[in-house]
């Protein structure tokens, strides 16, 4: 376990090489993948329960777990579609157990949100087992992720290395992702840029899931910089990271997964204005940010022959969108809630608004893109009361929490909601980063 910690602690960037092979590998051979997650999570069981979750290794392999869900989702992985969120919940599950789980982390707000989502569940049809289970488990198997990631992290005491540990896990597989996309990235001639995402530039997945997930990897080296930390080497490596990563994520045209990163990275660095110490140093990194990301905005434009700027420029003209656009993200919150006033009290059950939007006006079944209106069109009423629940406990926590942890708390709960608001709960990550949020920093530096 020691010797695993000692390697991500010193040989980042020989990590960061491997982690480009095994994209490669993965592109080629789906069972590579396969035995990739499977043996990744024994691995993290095995480990967790040994040591009895010592230096925090719940939250350390989740993390990789959380970057890797989307690397086996992509390369068509022999798992279960709830793998990451299941994956992460297990894994803290049995950490708390092995800590003896400690009850000062528990939040009346967080119990509100969780048991928020119970009364509805009997409003789903008992008639076929099979489809109540994957209606629940696709629909409540992300807030059952948040709910554990925040009783795990909240209030817990680690290293600022600890916290780099953490996000150099989770980064390592997200480039792997990375590498798959230059790989799929089809011949310059064959790219088609419309008014739409682009699956061609998110390799054949879902362009908002990879969106996502790249915004995640340039808020947080964004982060780092704002913290005067190196995650893989040299400061070089980085930037170079959320160079590639940055431009990948603008040719995607899904605008959730770059936004949601602009506005976390501001609201980072605004906080870290109140710091004393450092101030010239952070500035100035965080500057190298900034024109990194402007560079390449310019570029991609040029690239794209304008068409990436109209894509963005398109949100303000939300008449257009709700009534043109072919993925009508717009059109399906209208529904859900319109299906919300119509069943206002206890909403109409985990899964069940997917079919009601067809007879609502869309012209198909089709999940709801965010998590905030699926839950007032499914859970009515007491969904609502566990949205302000989850937006309330962040303000709070907020005012308890010194400046440098102000400055993740808002950096991470920005990502999850913002994540949630435009792709709901697809992936394990809003939940996992929303729990991470609420880690506390020890002052006192000690390595291993």
């Amino acid at each position: 376990m020691f010797a695993i910690f000692h390697l991500i602690d010193h040989y980042p960037f020989r990590l960061l090489m491997l982690h480009l092979a095994l994209g490669i590998i993965s592109v080629e051979f789906s069972i590579f993948s396969t035995v990739w997650g499977w043996s990744m999570i024994i691995f993290a069981l095995y480990n967790i329960l040994k040591y009895r979750n010592h230096h925090n290794a719940a939250g350390f392999f989740a993390a990789y777990l959380v970057g890797l869900e989307i690397v086996l989702r992509m390369t068509n992985a022999e798992i279960i579609w709830e793998f990451g969120k299941y994956g992460i919940v297990s894994l803290f599950l049995l950490g708390l157990t092995m800590e003896n789980f400690k009850r000062h982390r528990i939040s009346v707000f967080i119990i509100i949100y969780i048991f928020s989502f119970f009364p509805s569940v009997f409003l789903v049809s008992y008639e076929d087992i099979n489809i109540w289970r994957q209606f629940i488990s696709f629909n409540l198997s992300g807030p059952l992720s948040l709910f554990f990631s925040f009783l795990y992290f909240r209030n817990r005491k680690v290293f600022k290395y600890e916290i780099i540990r953490m996000l150099r896990m989770l980064l390592l597989p997200l480039i792997s992702m990375s590498m798959i996309l230059i790989i799929r990235t089809p011949d310059l001639d064959e790219i088609v840029f419309t008014s739409e995402a682009n699956v061609q530039m998110s390799g054949g997945y879902g362009p908002n899931q990879v969106s996502s997930a790249l915004g995640l990897i340039v808020a947080i080296i964004a982060l780092s910089k704002i913290f005067n930390r190196t995650l893989f080497n040299k400061d070089i490596y980085d930037y170079t990271i959320l160079g590639i990563c940055s431009i990948q994520a603008y040719l995607t045209f899904a605008r959730g997964g770059v936004l949601t990163a602009i506005l976390s990275i501001f609201s980072a660095w605004l906080i870290s204005l109140g710091q004393v110490k450092s101030k010239t140093l952070r500035a100035g990194k965080t500057v190298y940010v900034v024109i990194i990301l402007l560079i390449l905005w310019g570029v991609a434009g040029d690239f794209t022959q304008g068409k990436m700027e109209q894509r963005y420029i398109s949100i303000l003209n939300l008449t257009s969108d709700i009534e043109n656009s072919r993925t009508g993200r717009l059109k399906i919150m209208a529904i859900d809630l319109d299906i919300f006033m119509d069943n206002i009290i206890m909403g109409v059950g985990p899964g069940v608004a997917r079919e009601l939007r067809f007879d609502y006006g869309y012209n198909k079944f089709v999940s709801a893109h965010s998590e905030f209106t699926r839950t007032l069109s499914e859970h009515g009423l007491f969904g609502l009361l566990g949205l302000c629940s989850l937006i309330f406990l962040s303000f709070r926590e907020y005012n308890h929490r010194k400046e440098q942890e102000k400055c993740i708390l808002v950096c991470f709960a920005m990502i999850a909601i913002l994540t949630m608001l435009h792709s709901a709960m697809r992936l394990a990550m809003p939940g996992f980063i929303f729990g991470m949020a609420f880690l506390k920093i020890q002052l006192t530096e000690k390595h291993l």
